[in-house]
């Protein structure tokens, strides 16, 4: 079962093939990548309490092996807070038997246009694609930019629209900035993430710099993609953000 996303990729492999995922780690203390086929998604643990900066993909058979790597349980999840509805992101969203199942879903109010096909997810030349996949699990939808508190942990949803209308990164105790598909690196450089899977990519590179002054005025330590790994350096994370990568 794949959705749009997930056949553009397959057709355009030499168009994705910077892509490399984290292999399951620690990247900071209490903070972990897993990894899921070509996308990472994050555990951060701290005290009695864990969270995921999204999912990965639905029904994934290699979950549970990840997690033991990693000597956590995925029924310690308390919250999940995703970037965006794409299936290698949301996946939990779309699982008749959630694989965490003590977990609240967070998610912007504006992806329900994509969600409920109220607007297209990409267009391809004049023609409309509208997103395929349809949420069997509650979620709790937010729209401020407003911290939001799980135990001591703190959450800031940053509004970064473009790769979708609520495409939505997230700054977690002011020093981890996860950016989901807004930005990608190359060689050690950011750059605004493949037009063709954007929703409006113009809008992206306004995002980008909102993003860039967020993580300047905290002086963020980790900037943390999707798709290729992490960077330390603000400047050069952000230096081609107004530049297409494909």
């Amino acid at each position: 079962m794949f959705d749009i996303i997930d056949k553009i990729k397959k057709i355009k492999k030499k168009t994705f093939s910077i892509i490399e995922p984290l292999k399951t780690q620690e990247i900071a203390n209490g903070l972990y990548a897993i990894e899921d086929g070509d996308s990472n998604y994050f555990v951060y643990k701290k005290g009695d309490k864990t969270i995921l900066i999204d999912s990965g993909y639905q029904d994934s058979l290699t979950m549970y092996d990840e997690f033991k790597k990693i000597n956590i349980n995925p029924d310690d999840v308390e919250a999940i807070f995703l970037t965006h509805i794409d299936s290698d992101h949301a996946g939990c969203m779309y699982e008749e038997d959630p694989s965490f199942k003590n977990a609240n879903i967070y998610l912007h109010e504006y992806e329900k246009e994509h969600l409920y096909k109220k607007s297209e997810r990409v267009r391809v030349g004049f023609i409309k694609v509208m997103h395929k996949l349809e949420a069997k699990q509650p979620i709790t939808y937010f729209e401020k930019e407003e911290p939001i508190m799980i135990g001591e942990i703190k959450v800031l949803p940053i509004l970064t629209s473009g790769h979708t209308l609520g495409h939505t990164c997230f700054l977690v105790d002011d020093k981890y900035l996860f950016v989901g598909d807004s930005l990608i690196f190359k060689d050690g450089f950011g750059y605004r993430f493949f037009d063709l899977l954007g929703y409006d990519n113009e809008e992206n590179s306004t995002s980008l710099l909102k993003l860039k002054m967020f993580a300047e005025l905290y002086k963020c330590k980790y900037i943390i993609s999707a798709h290729t790994g992490v960077n330390t350096n603000v400047e050069r994370a952000f230096k081609f953000y107004n530049n297409k990568i494909s």
